[in-house]
């Protein structure tokens, strides 16, 4: 959802900060735009939409407030591409203006004194790049997709289809006209004040947001669209759907008012807006959360998906909902905050799913976020405050979770409350959080802050135990190895790793006579913990009960007290740890039966799925009749894992399980790993599963996908015209060409390139996309630049020419 700042923005906020660390210029608001007025109100109409041409005509009018005496000049976003006929003011008379790059500058009749009222109309042709700002949507002879147009603002692209101030630390309230065929409906924010129709066979609808919020958050609909109706406290809760995809939208949507409610009661906010309308598009990247008026891609579930716990349900619903409270009615001041937009909207999902499932939920879905976050660590380690983070959703949400973990429910939430009160329709910084919290509770919590917000990366522990058995005492040696290996950049800016975080942690020993627990401050690199007076040898050690702090662990214990705490450990973090020290025992037989009794009587399926797989690294022997077993569960995501498994262990019961599995699993995902292991179990089978696979519908074609896998992993060169045949239907045909491509064929490259010259669109575009993500530079480089001046249609020349200018330069650490 993130969009990089241009080149020119980032050299112009950087150069005069190069001496400050990172948290000096995220605290000092190093980061925030200047602007010397208040945008107060905008009148955006827009007409004559044309898809041929993306483009369209536009009339704004604004309202401001000079912010200093004297202002002779106004200097709105508005993209080079938006060609201005003229501009007046409030009486009509013309104002002088003038274009520079991606800003308008216009004149006042005479320079304005402070807090004085401007009000201006700007008249112009819009030229839209498709995908910036604006995306016009053709149907390219595909089901699913009829013609139609969305805006995208985040992080400031809407100046691109309509001037504006587009930097989200000012706020106005806006209409929105938009004149459109009769057939089409308009989406956009706020209440529906009017729909007109228009004797030439077109519509004009006007939506009005008010209260105020950011201009990046300006949604445009277009699209021949259906309402389903809800309320929420009588307030209208929307739905927008293709008419086919109607019959699926109230089992997928109809949780939405439940999670308002939910979300209030937590916040202590009530939904702060006219109305909250969700409306599926096509080609969009997830969700983005238009104030009241959220823009969702147009995956909706069938019924049999749900049986896999979709994504779209689970989490991207109500992460946008977050976004209301956290990100559209208190706003980042600048971009460099980022993570109090989406920490909070990542964060709060699995808030909801405690309140209305329990704590295991809660666990599962912030795991899930702890394996997102080492992942984008390893590639990059920046911290979660900085322009440009890498980590702001899933370290966001762990860092929040470990504040709430550290403050308890009521200091937590009572914190949030007045945080949300006091910048409410405004705009917020990482540090106004920080003082909330304090004013809430008493507690400063600048060194949290230091470590987890301004500062990179996470502790690493290092544990080891030493029970004296005379002494009856337990003793820990606890190391912090985490290393700062960041190097500056160009401006000076290194960002650092802390040597030593500080947090209380607390330990759970298990004894015949019970548990003992002992809570002890993490304050140095190399400390002791003693625990004394236990009733005899430990059965159980759990280092950081409850899981709170983010941190990696290495902690050798014997298997015993591994086995113990998978059993009766209540945190799904630490049994899914105590799972994988078990399951590299592998010549152990009491790990393998610690294992086997978790994969098949765990009280909830993630244990179970984990276990399972752990079993899968294991030898056959021990292994297959758990596995088996496993295979019987209610929970698709232990079936899947048990028929992966079994297909790694391989044999001919294997390959038969893996049949009669995609044969008869109701699961997508079940079925999808059933064409994996069947070919792993029996390589003869590999030219069975890819037919079946190719010709099996699914949700998200989970299914179709696995046969696409496993040609390009078994490198079969004979599918390659059957996947030749799919180029203008499916998205990844032409990435499994550039992955085999990238294995040695060179019919598959000399097939990709040939498409760049494709009479469809939708080919060209899908193999430009291949050449750019999925073939190896050292293959498409040459290749792009051998075929770029033999190109016939110029939109494709023009990808080409970015995509090369992309893959010549320097990969980064995110690539």
């Amino acid at each position: 959802m993130r969009l990089p700042l241009s080149c020119a923005a980032l050299l112009a906020l950087a150069a005069p900060i190069a001496a400050q660390s990172n948290a000096e210029r995220v605290v000092n608001d190093a980061y925030t735009r200047s602007h010397d007025y208040d945008l107060v109100h905008q009148r955006i109409e827009v007409r004559n939409f044309d898809w041929d041409s993306t483009s369209l005509d536009g009339r704004v009018t604004t309202t401001l407030v000079a912010l200093r005496p004297g202002l002779d000049s106004v200097i709105l976003d508005a993209g080079k591409r938006l060609v201005v006929s003229r501009v007046v003011d409030a009486r009509g008379a013309s104002l002088r203006s003038a274009a520079h790059g991606d800003t308008l500058v216009v004149y006042p009749a005479r320079p304005l004194a402070f807090r004085d009222t401007l009000r201006f109309s700007i008249d112009y042709h819009a030229r839209i790049d498709n995908g910036r700002g604006l995306t016009f949507i053709e149907p390219e002879g595909r089901e699913h997709r009829p013609q139609q147009i969305w805006s995208q603002g985040e992080d400031h692209n809407n100046h691109f289809w309509f001037p504006t101030y587009d930097f989200p630390n000012d706020k106005m309230t806006w209409e929105l006209a938009a004149t459109v065929p009769r057939q089409y409906s308009v989406v956009s924010n706020g209440r529906l004040v009017a729909d007109r129709r228009n004797p030439d066979g077109t519509h004009t609808v006007t939506w009005r947001q008010d209260p105020r919020s950011a201009t990046y958050l300006v949604s445009l609909i277009v699209a021949p669209l259906v309402k389903l109706a809800d309320t929420w406290r009588g307030m209208p809760v929307e739905y927008y759907v293709y008419r086919a995809d109607s019959n699926r939208a109230r089992r997928l949507f109809g949780v939405t008012a439940d999670m308002i409610e939910v979300y209030s009661q937590l916040t202590g906010v009530r939904y702060p807006w006219a109305k909250y309308a969700q409306t599926t598009v096509a080609d969009f990247f997830g969700g983005m959360e238009n104030v009241s008026a959220t823009t969702l891609i147009d995956w909706l579930p069938d019924e049999r998906a749900y049986l896999d716990r979709p994504w779209y349900q689970w989490i991207l619903i109500p992460h946008e909902l977050a976004h209301q409270w956290f990100g559209d009615y208190v706003t980042l001041e600048n971009w460099a905050n980022m993570w109090l937009n989406e920490g909070f909207a990542e964060f709060l999902p699995g808030q909801y799913w405690r309140v209305k499932l329990g704590a295991h939920p809660e666990d599962d879905y912030y795991l899930d976020e702890y394996h997102q976050y080492l992942q984008i660590d390893q590639r990059r380690r920046m911290p979660l405050a900085a322009l440009g983070s890498n980590n702001v959703y899933p370290k966001g949400a762990l860092v929040l979770r470990m504040l709430l973990r550290y403050l308890g429910p009521e200091r937590f939430w009572a914190s949030l409350h007045l945080y949300v009160d006091r910048h409410a329709l405004g705009n917020a910084t990482s540090d106004d959080l920080r003082q909330a919290v304090l004013d809430a509770t008493g507690e400063n919590l600048d060194w949290f802050w230091s470590e987890w917000v301004y500062d990179a990366g996470h502790p690493r522990f290092v544990v080891t135990a030493a029970y004296d058995t005379t002494a009856r005492k337990l003793t820990l040696t606890v190391k912090q190895t985490q290393t700062d290996s960041a190097k500056a950049d160009s401006t000076g800016l290194a960002f650092e790793t802390p040597k030593v975080f500080r947090m209380p942690v607390t330990i759970r020993v298990g004894t015949v006579s019970g548990d003992v627990v002992q809570r002890v401050e993490l304050a140095a690199r190399d400390q002791t913990i003693e625990v004394p007076g236990l009733a005899g040898a430990p059965t159980m050690v759990v280092f950081d009960d409850g899981n709170t702090i983010l941190k990696e662990l290495t902690f050798d214990q014997p298997t015993p007290w591994l086995a113990t705490q998978l059993k009766r450990d209540p945190d799904l973090w630490n049994r899914q740890w105590a799972i994988d020290q078990l399951g590299q025992r592998r010549a152990d037989a009491a790990a393998v039966a610690a294992l086997a009794e978790a994969a098949t009587g765990a009280d909830y399926f993630r244990t179970r799925a984990g276990a399972v797989e752990a079993l899968g690294e294991l030898p056959a022997a021990s292994t297959a009749a758990p596995l088996s077993a496993a295979l019987r569960d209610t929970s698709a995501q232990v079936r899947r894992a048990a028929i992966a498994a079994l297909g790694q262990l391989g044999g001919t019961r294997a390959a038969e399980l893996a049949r009669a599995t995609f044969q008869t699993d109701p699961s997508y995902e079940v079925r999808a790993a059933a064409l994996t292991a069947l070919v792993h179990a029996d390589s003869t089978a590999r030219d069975s599963a890819v037919a079946w696979g190719l010709a099996t519908p699914s949700y998200q074609d989970v299914i179709q996908e696995a046969a696409y896998r496993i040609i390009a992993q078994t490198r079969d060169t004979a599918a390659v015209p059957r996947v030749e045949e799919r180029l203008a239907t499916d998205r990844l045909a032409a990435h499994v060409l550039a992955a085999l491509a990238a294995r040695g064929s060179v019919h598959a490259l000399d097939l990709l390139a040939a498409r760049l010259n494709d009479n469809r669109p939708v080919v060209r575009r899908w193999v430009v996309e291949a050449f750019q993500f999925t073939l190896p530079r050292q293959l498409g480089v040459p290749r792009l630049q051998a075929v770029v001046g033999t190109l016939k249609y110029p939109d494709t020349r023009k990808d080409v020419e970015t995509a090369l200018q992309r893959l010549q330069k320097p990969a980064t650490d995110d690539e």
